[in-house]
Protein backbone atom coordinates (compact mmCIF):
# COMPACT_ATOMS: atom_id res chain seq x y z
CA UNK A 1 0.00 0.00 0.00
CA UNK A 2 1.31 3.68 -1.16
CA UNK A 3 0.26 6.65 1.11
CA UNK A 4 -0.28 10.21 0.10
CA UNK A 5 -1.20 13.38 1.74
CA UNK A 6 -2.63 16.17 0.62
CA UNK A 7 -1.09 19.69 1.03
CA UNK A 8 -2.86 21.65 3.74
CA UNK A 9 -4.41 25.26 2.89
CA UNK A 10 -1.61 27.00 4.54
CA UNK A 11 0.29 30.39 2.59
CA UNK A 12 3.30 30.38 4.92
CA UNK A 13 5.91 28.51 1.96
CA UNK A 14 8.41 27.83 5.27
CA UNK A 15 5.11 26.04 6.65
CA UNK A 16 4.49 24.49 3.68
CA UNK A 17 8.12 23.18 3.27
CA UNK A 18 8.26 21.54 6.40
CA UNK A 19 5.39 19.43 5.57
CA UNK A 20 6.42 18.62 1.98
CA UNK A 21 10.30 17.25 3.58
CA UNK A 22 8.33 15.69 6.90
CA UNK A 23 6.10 13.68 4.40
CA UNK A 24 9.15 12.94 2.42
CA UNK A 25 11.31 12.06 5.26
CA UNK A 26 8.75 9.69 7.27
CA UNK A 27 8.65 7.66 3.72
CA UNK A 28 5.18 8.06 1.91
CA UNK A 29 4.34 8.26 -2.07
CA UNK A 30 2.90 11.60 -2.67
CA UNK A 31 1.61 15.14 -1.73
CA UNK A 32 -0.90 16.58 -3.67
CA UNK A 33 -1.94 19.91 -4.48
CA UNK A 34 -6.02 20.47 -4.26
CA UNK A 35 -7.73 22.95 -7.44
CA UNK A 36 -10.16 25.73 -6.69
CA UNK A 37 -9.32 29.32 -8.26
CA UNK A 38 -12.29 31.98 -7.03
CA UNK A 39 -14.44 30.02 -5.05
CA UNK A 40 -17.46 31.85 -4.94
CA UNK A 41 -19.09 33.81 -2.22
CA UNK A 42 -22.80 32.07 -2.10
CA UNK A 43 -22.51 28.89 -0.18
CA UNK A 44 -23.87 25.45 -1.99
CA UNK A 45 -25.70 22.77 -1.58
CA UNK A 46 -24.55 20.84 -4.45
CA UNK A 47 -21.40 19.61 -3.40
CA UNK A 48 -21.34 15.55 -4.06
CA UNK A 49 -19.52 15.00 -1.09
CA UNK A 50 -20.97 15.87 2.30
CA UNK A 51 -24.67 14.84 3.33
CA UNK A 52 -26.06 18.49 2.99
CA UNK A 53 -24.44 19.55 -0.09
CA UNK A 54 -22.30 21.76 1.53
CA UNK A 55 -18.60 22.58 0.37
CA UNK A 56 -16.35 22.26 3.14
CA UNK A 57 -13.95 25.13 2.54
CA UNK A 58 -15.78 28.83 2.86
CA UNK A 59 -14.76 31.05 0.38
CA UNK A 60 -12.04 33.03 2.53
CA UNK A 61 -9.97 29.78 2.96
CA UNK A 62 -6.38 30.21 0.96
CA UNK A 63 -6.82 28.17 -2.27
CA UNK A 64 -3.18 28.34 -4.08
CA UNK A 65 -2.80 27.80 -7.80
CA UNK A 66 -1.84 24.07 -7.91
CA UNK A 67 0.67 24.41 -10.51
CA UNK A 68 2.64 27.02 -8.62
CA UNK A 69 2.51 25.54 -5.02
CA UNK A 70 3.46 22.33 -6.42
CA UNK A 71 6.28 24.14 -8.07
CA UNK A 72 7.29 25.36 -4.84
CA UNK A 73 7.22 22.31 -2.94
CA UNK A 74 8.78 20.19 -5.47
CA UNK A 75 11.82 22.29 -5.38
CA UNK A 76 12.04 21.48 -1.21
CA UNK A 77 11.72 17.72 -1.53
CA UNK A 78 13.54 15.01 -4.13
CA UNK A 79 12.05 11.70 -4.43
CA UNK A 80 8.28 12.21 -3.40
CA UNK A 81 6.00 12.14 -5.88
CA UNK A 82 3.65 15.47 -6.75
CA UNK A 83 -0.02 15.20 -7.97
CA UNK A 84 -2.87 17.24 -8.57
CA UNK A 85 -5.86 16.10 -6.86
CA UNK A 86 -7.31 16.80 -8.70
CA UNK A 87 -7.07 19.64 -11.59
CA UNK A 88 -10.35 20.71 -12.75
CA UNK A 89 -9.82 20.25 -16.43
CA UNK A 90 -12.06 22.71 -18.09
CA UNK A 91 -10.60 25.58 -16.23
CA UNK A 92 -7.81 25.80 -18.85
CA UNK A 93 -7.01 25.86 -22.25
CA UNK A 94 -5.46 22.54 -22.27
CA UNK A 95 -2.05 22.80 -24.37
CA UNK A 96 -1.12 25.09 -21.42
CA UNK A 97 -1.82 22.56 -19.30
CA UNK A 98 0.22 19.87 -20.96
CA UNK A 99 2.77 22.45 -20.87
CA UNK A 100 2.41 22.74 -17.26
CA UNK A 101 2.61 19.45 -15.95
CA UNK A 102 5.21 18.52 -18.41
CA UNK A 103 7.40 21.61 -17.69
CA UNK A 104 6.87 20.53 -13.73
CA UNK A 105 7.52 16.54 -15.27
CA UNK A 106 10.94 17.40 -16.85
CA UNK A 107 12.02 19.84 -13.78
CA UNK A 108 11.69 17.48 -11.16
CA UNK A 109 12.95 14.42 -13.39
CA UNK A 110 9.62 12.61 -13.36
CA UNK A 111 8.09 12.71 -10.49
CA UNK A 112 4.83 14.20 -11.24
CA UNK A 113 1.01 12.57 -11.61
CA UNK A 114 -1.77 14.22 -13.13
CA UNK A 115 -5.07 14.03 -11.23
CA UNK A 116 -7.90 15.02 -13.00
CA UNK A 117 -11.25 15.73 -12.60
CA UNK A 118 -14.93 17.56 -14.25
CA UNK A 119 -15.30 19.88 -11.64
CA UNK A 120 -19.05 21.02 -10.07
CA UNK A 121 -19.47 24.05 -9.39
CA UNK A 122 -21.10 25.98 -11.77
CA UNK A 123 -20.38 29.80 -10.61
CA UNK A 124 -16.98 29.42 -10.71
CA UNK A 125 -17.19 27.70 -14.36
CA UNK A 126 -18.94 30.71 -15.08
CA UNK A 127 -16.69 33.32 -13.71
CA UNK A 128 -13.79 31.34 -15.86
CA UNK A 129 -16.12 31.10 -18.59
CA UNK A 130 -15.53 27.51 -18.63
CA UNK A 131 -17.55 25.15 -20.16
CA UNK A 132 -20.12 23.82 -17.63
CA UNK A 133 -22.24 21.76 -19.79
CA UNK A 134 -19.95 20.40 -21.63
CA UNK A 135 -17.29 19.72 -19.47
CA UNK A 136 -17.29 16.21 -19.07
CA UNK A 137 -16.80 16.03 -23.05
CA UNK A 138 -14.04 18.57 -22.14
CA UNK A 139 -12.31 16.27 -20.37
CA UNK A 140 -12.71 13.42 -22.64
CA UNK A 141 -10.92 15.61 -25.45
CA UNK A 142 -8.14 17.56 -23.06
CA UNK A 143 -7.18 14.23 -21.79
CA UNK A 144 -6.69 13.19 -25.41
CA UNK A 145 -4.85 16.50 -26.36
CA UNK A 146 -2.17 15.43 -23.04
CA UNK A 147 -1.16 12.21 -24.49
CA UNK A 148 -1.01 13.32 -28.01
CA UNK A 149 1.38 16.35 -26.62
CA UNK A 150 3.17 14.03 -24.19
CA UNK A 151 3.81 11.03 -25.96
CA UNK A 152 3.45 11.78 -29.97
CA UNK A 153 4.77 14.64 -32.78
CA UNK A 154 1.57 15.08 -33.87
CA UNK A 155 0.76 18.46 -34.12
CA UNK A 156 -3.02 18.79 -35.17
CA UNK A 157 -6.13 17.77 -32.72
CA UNK A 158 -9.62 18.24 -33.89
CA UNK A 159 -12.71 17.66 -31.75
CA UNK A 160 -15.86 19.13 -30.88
CA UNK A 161 -14.66 21.21 -27.89
CA UNK A 162 -11.02 21.99 -28.92
CA UNK A 163 -8.81 22.28 -32.16
CA UNK A 164 -5.51 22.83 -33.53
CA UNK A 165 -3.26 22.59 -35.85
CA UNK A 166 0.75 23.16 -37.11
CA UNK A 167 2.36 23.23 -33.51
CA UNK A 168 5.32 21.85 -31.46
CA UNK A 169 5.35 20.72 -28.35
CA UNK A 170 8.79 20.28 -26.57
CA UNK A 171 10.20 19.09 -24.24
CA UNK A 172 7.68 16.26 -23.57
CA UNK A 173 7.71 14.36 -20.12
CA UNK A 174 10.37 12.28 -18.65
CA UNK A 175 8.72 9.43 -17.86
CA UNK A 176 8.63 6.90 -19.58
CA UNK A 177 6.89 4.61 -21.17
CA UNK A 178 3.60 6.21 -21.50
CA UNK A 179 4.62 9.85 -19.88
CA UNK A 180 2.70 11.16 -17.41
CA UNK A 181 0.22 8.50 -15.20
CA UNK A 182 -3.48 10.04 -15.53
CA UNK A 183 -5.45 9.57 -11.98
CA UNK A 184 -9.10 10.25 -12.82
CA UNK A 185 -10.62 11.44 -10.11
CA UNK A 186 -14.73 11.32 -9.54
CA UNK A 187 -17.46 8.71 -8.01
CA UNK A 188 -19.25 7.86 -10.95
CA UNK A 189 -19.38 5.15 -13.51
CA UNK A 190 -18.55 7.77 -16.32
CA UNK A 191 -15.15 8.28 -14.21
CA UNK A 192 -14.83 4.79 -14.47
CA UNK A 193 -14.71 4.79 -18.03
CA UNK A 194 -12.89 7.78 -18.16
CA UNK A 195 -10.33 6.30 -16.57
CA UNK A 196 -10.43 3.11 -18.91
CA UNK A 197 -10.32 5.22 -21.89
CA UNK A 198 -7.73 7.75 -20.94
CA UNK A 199 -5.87 7.09 -17.87
CA UNK A 200 -4.41 4.54 -15.93
CA UNK A 201 -5.62 5.56 -12.19
CA UNK A 202 -9.41 5.57 -10.75
CA UNK A 203 -8.90 8.08 -7.96
CA UNK A 204 -12.38 8.68 -6.05
CA UNK A 205 -12.79 10.45 -3.52
CA UNK A 206 -15.25 10.27 -0.17
CA UNK A 207 -15.79 6.70 -0.92
CA UNK A 208 -16.11 3.46 1.96
CA UNK A 209 -14.49 0.34 0.75
CA UNK A 210 -17.95 -1.08 0.54
CA UNK A 211 -18.98 1.21 -2.41
CA UNK A 212 -15.49 0.32 -4.05
CA UNK A 213 -16.15 -2.57 -3.73
CA UNK A 214 -19.67 -2.33 -5.47
CA UNK A 215 -17.78 -0.71 -7.96
CA UNK A 216 -15.86 -3.69 -9.07
CA UNK A 217 -17.51 -5.60 -11.58
CA UNK A 218 -17.74 -2.33 -13.56
CA UNK A 219 -14.57 -2.06 -13.83
CA UNK A 220 -13.99 -5.55 -14.89
CA UNK A 221 -16.60 -5.17 -17.34
CA UNK A 222 -15.11 -1.85 -19.29
CA UNK A 223 -11.69 -3.27 -19.00
CA UNK A 224 -13.38 -6.18 -21.50
CA UNK A 225 -15.24 -3.36 -23.54
CA UNK A 226 -12.32 -0.94 -24.29
CA UNK A 227 -9.56 -3.47 -24.39
CA UNK A 228 -7.73 -2.43 -21.47
CA UNK A 229 -5.81 -5.08 -19.37
CA UNK A 230 -7.30 -4.84 -15.73
CA UNK A 231 -3.88 -5.27 -14.48
CA UNK A 232 -3.30 -1.81 -16.16
CA UNK A 233 -5.57 -0.09 -13.84
CA UNK A 234 -5.25 0.84 -10.19
CA UNK A 235 -7.47 2.04 -7.56
CA UNK A 236 -6.40 4.49 -5.30
CA UNK A 237 -9.08 5.92 -2.77
CA UNK A 238 -9.34 9.79 -0.85
CA UNK A 239 -10.70 10.63 2.15
CA UNK A 240 -9.61 12.53 5.40
CA UNK A 241 -7.95 11.08 7.87
CA UNK A 242 -8.28 11.65 11.45
CA UNK A 243 -6.92 9.74 14.66
CA UNK A 244 -9.46 10.07 17.54
CA UNK A 245 -7.10 8.40 20.11
CA UNK A 246 -3.49 10.69 19.56
CA UNK A 247 -4.76 13.94 21.59
CA UNK A 248 -5.76 15.98 18.44
CA UNK A 249 -9.62 17.55 18.79
CA UNK A 250 -11.92 17.08 15.87
CA UNK A 251 -13.45 20.60 14.69
CA UNK A 252 -16.88 21.03 13.67
CA UNK A 253 -16.35 21.69 10.45
CA UNK A 254 -18.44 20.04 7.91
CA UNK A 255 -17.27 16.79 7.36
CA UNK A 256 -16.83 14.94 4.02
CA UNK A 257 -18.96 11.26 3.38
CA UNK A 258 -16.68 8.46 4.43
CA UNK A 259 -14.24 10.88 6.36
CA UNK A 260 -11.79 8.30 8.52
CA UNK A 261 -12.46 9.69 11.64
CA UNK A 262 -12.00 7.00 14.13
CA UNK A 263 -9.39 5.21 16.66
CA UNK A 264 -6.01 4.04 15.74
CA UNK A 265 -7.49 0.10 15.67
CA UNK A 266 -10.46 0.85 13.65
CA UNK A 267 -8.48 2.69 11.02
CA UNK A 268 -5.91 -0.26 11.13
CA UNK A 269 -9.35 -1.94 9.71
CA UNK A 270 -9.94 0.20 7.53
CA UNK A 271 -6.45 0.20 5.58
CA UNK A 272 -6.58 -3.64 5.69
CA UNK A 273 -10.20 -3.62 4.01
CA UNK A 274 -9.24 -1.33 1.01
CA UNK A 275 -5.93 -3.79 0.82
CA UNK A 276 -7.88 -6.92 0.62
CA UNK A 277 -10.23 -5.09 -2.28
CA UNK A 278 -7.25 -4.44 -4.33
CA UNK A 279 -6.91 -0.41 -3.65
CA UNK A 280 -2.90 -0.24 -3.87
CA UNK A 281 -3.27 3.47 -2.85
CA UNK A 282 -4.34 6.01 -0.05
CA UNK A 283 -4.56 9.45 -0.22
CA UNK A 284 -5.08 11.94 2.86
CA UNK A 285 -6.42 14.97 3.56
CA UNK A 286 -6.72 16.10 7.13
CA UNK A 287 -9.79 18.07 9.11
CA UNK A 288 -7.16 20.17 10.68
CA UNK A 289 -5.00 22.83 8.79
CA UNK A 290 -2.66 23.05 11.60
CA UNK A 291 0.88 22.39 10.68
CA UNK A 292 1.44 20.39 13.71
CA UNK A 293 -1.27 18.58 13.79
CA UNK A 294 -0.88 17.46 10.28
CA UNK A 295 2.39 16.56 10.91
CA UNK A 296 1.58 14.11 14.01
CA UNK A 297 -0.90 12.61 11.83
CA UNK A 298 1.32 11.78 9.13
CA UNK A 299 3.75 10.56 11.73
CA UNK A 300 1.51 8.31 13.54
CA UNK A 301 0.53 6.52 10.46
CA UNK A 302 4.17 5.79 9.40
CA UNK A 303 5.02 4.52 12.69
CA UNK A 304 1.47 2.10 12.02
CA UNK A 305 2.66 1.22 8.67
CA UNK A 306 6.28 0.43 10.12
Amino acid sequence: MEYGFVLPKLTDGEKLSKFAISAEEFGFHSIWAADHIALPVEETDLYPYTDDGRFTANFEDPQLDAFTLLSFVASQTTQIKLGTSVVIVPYRNPIVQAKMFASLDVLTEGRVICGVGVGWWKQEFEALNAPFKDRGLATDEYLQIFKLLWNTNKSEFQGKTYEFSGIAFFPKPVQKPKGIPIWVGGHTRRAVRRTIKFGDVWHPTRLSPDQIESMLPYIREQCKEYDRNIDEISISLKRTLHFTDIGIETNSKARSQAALIDSTAAIIEDIKKCEQLGITQLTFDFQTSELDECIRIMEHLADIKK
